[in-house]
């Protein structure tokens, strides 16, 4: 998502200046008129801020790890809601004017779908809990010293460049891997779970306006039309018909995982444009067909700090 800004960012003439620590990413795609800082926001950020002194910052960085985040909770709180306030806390001395925040559906919580966002926050998962703080404190802290807000609440963000190697979240790109590597794909529950897949390339046109538009807003940005998980894994594996059918495996419910999740797009669809051009088939076809060539990849081998029983038996 953060390239994709970068890019388009770059060709409206902005200085661009990218942070990131490559934990989840590579530079692969940064765009080389960009200015590039290795940096753990949640350590230091206080001299960046004062080399750059950005007038906007689009926040993205974050653990999206929703599932696994109730099994390593200070490494998801200090990666996305303390590396925010530290972030947040210093572009605030250096006059920062907006700050557009990448939020998550995750907020809603298991409530009606699909959701709106004049639901209130209630989030069921640690995740959720960081990424709710976090739009609180953006609201109180711009109320007391003076700088423009927007919120974008992504969900299930998927396309072209997105990280194959992480087991622990983005359901499309570990299906696409798991089938390159010949492995089982594995399906939390009955599989009947239902979900709405955003396409980048629809996306982004609305995270760009946010950056003149929606101040004060929150605003459910992408996908609307939702699909059972079951019904996503035999598109995906439809896309690869020149490897080993994969077995697909179902497993126990993850804790605290909502069944079912979408959002509504009125609100976006009026004020920002929102439109979803691409089919899911086809930008699907299309992310499997990158995949392809950049090939199967080794799975990033991480520790979860706590152990528990209602743990996916493959995380162990």
């Amino acid at each position: 998502m953060g390239s994709y800004i970068v890019d388009e960012l770059v060709k409206r003439n902005h200085q661009v200046y990218v942070v990131d620590n490559l934990s989840g990413s590579t530079i692969e795609y940064l765009n080389p008129k960009a200015i590039f800082y290795k940096l753990d926001l949640a350590q230091q950020p206080e001299l960046l801020m004062s080399n750059i002194r950005p007038e906007v910052i689009f926040y993205l960085a974050a653990s999206a790890r929703e599932g696994a985040s109730q099994f390593d909770p200070v490494k998801i709180t200090q990666t996305n809601y303390w590396a925010y306030v530290k972030t947040l806390e210093n572009a605030i001395k250096f006059n920062v004017k907006k700050v557009v925040l990448f939020s998550s559906m995750a907020v809603y919580g298991n409530q009606q779908v699909p959701f709106s966002e004049d639901l209130p926050p209630h989030p069921v998962d640690i995740y959720g809990i960081n990424k709710s703080a976090m739009e609180e404190t953006t609201k109180i802290l711009a109320d007391v010293h003076g700088f423009k807000w927007t919120i974008i609440r992504p969900h299930n963000v998927a396309g072209i460049r997105q990280c194959l190697t992480d087991k622990y979240r983005n359901v499309i790109a570990i299906f696409m891997n798991r089938i390159m590597r010949e492995e089982p794909i594995y399906i939390y529950g009955d599989g009947k779970q239902q979900r709405a897949f955003s396409y980048i390339g629809d996306s982004l046109p609305c995270y760009m306006e946010c950056m003149e538009s929606g101040d004060g807003e929150i605003f459910n940005i992408g996908g609307r039309n939702p699909i059972t998980i079951n019904a996503l894994a035999e598109l995906v594996i439809n896309c690869f018909p020149e490897y080993k059918h994969p077995e697909i495996i179902h497993l126990a419910d993850r804790p605290c995982e909502v069944k079912d999740a979408w959002c509504t797009t009125k609100k976006s669809e009026e004020i920002l444009g929102y439109r979803e051009r691409v089919k899911i088939e086809d930008w699907v076809k299309n992310m499997a067909e990158w995949a392809k060539q950049v090939g199967s990849q080794k799975w990033t081998e991480d520790t979860l700090a706590l152990k528990s029983d209602k743990m996916p038996k493959i995380w162990i």
